[in-house]
């Protein structure tokens, strides 16, 4: 008995190869996207890991010094919004609100001054405050060339480091509420109480992510701690 193919059976297996195929170009253009998606993720993780390791150090190179300090960062005074000065009392400076508990985020004793706008950068390579992790120009975060295996293109980076306004709206600085809105344009004539982080990674093929973080003027938290005498 000869065997064959019924027309039926031949215009149905033509049907689904033409489905098949149709499919083809859409599976590729989805595949496309979620590699680009992944790349994306990718880069915005890159400057992610950047801004969370400088928010780990001092706000500031003038709260270094361990011998000033007393082993944790105190407010610095900036002069750029009044409400946000330190102010001399009976018991040592301190803003505004600020508690008056010992080591409870005060101002040092005499006016210690934030770096001035001009003065933000690397100083001397000593990586100890937020803005010596500006770049002067791209740094190469991976490569291929090199048998990285941290990211799957390579990336470049630039870091910068500003000032930008703190004057949110002076007269609610004592208030329940603070009302305002947070700028991206930097200060350039005098140090203010908040500096602004910005990555801007680049992909090897010229795309690129800009991320954005902020980190204020309000020095450390000295821990009590209990001493067991030897």
């Amino acid at each position: 008995m000869r065997r064959a193919f019924s027309m039926i059976e031949l215009i149905v297996s033509i049907v689904v190869i033409g489905i098949a195929f149709m499919s083809i170009p859409l599976i590729m253009t989805e595949t496309t996207k979620n590699v680009e998606t992944s790349f994306r993720q990718e880069a915005v993780m890159a400057g992610l890991t950047q801004i969370v390791n400088i928010m780990s150090y001092r706000w500031d190179e003038q709260e270094t010094n361990e011998s000033i300090n007393g082993s944790y960062a105190k407010i610095l005074d900036t002069n750029f919004t009044a409400a946000l000065e330190c102010i001399d009392y009976a018991d040592g400076r301190r803003r505004v609100g600020n508690f008056k508990g010992k080591a409870r985020r005060k101002c040092y004793n005499t006016q210690r001054w934030a770096t001035s706008p001009a003065a933000l950068g690397s100083d001397s390579g000593d990586l100890d405050d937020i803005d010596d992790l500006t770049s002067a120009g791209s740094v190469l975060i991976s490569s291929e060339n090199n048998n990285s295996e941290d990211y799957k293109r390579s990336y470049s980076s630039a870091i910068t480091v500003s000032y930008i306004s703190d004057n949110l709206d002076p007269s609610s600085y004592t208030s329940t509420t603070i009302n305002g809105t947070i700028g991206t344009v930097p200060i350039t004539n005098m140090p203010t109480s908040i500096k602004m982080i910005t990555s801007t990674v680049t992909s090897q093929d010229g795309d690129t992510i800009r991320l954005v973080a902020f980190s204020a003027n309000i020095g450390e938290v000295g821990y009590l701690s209990r001493r067991v005498a030897p």
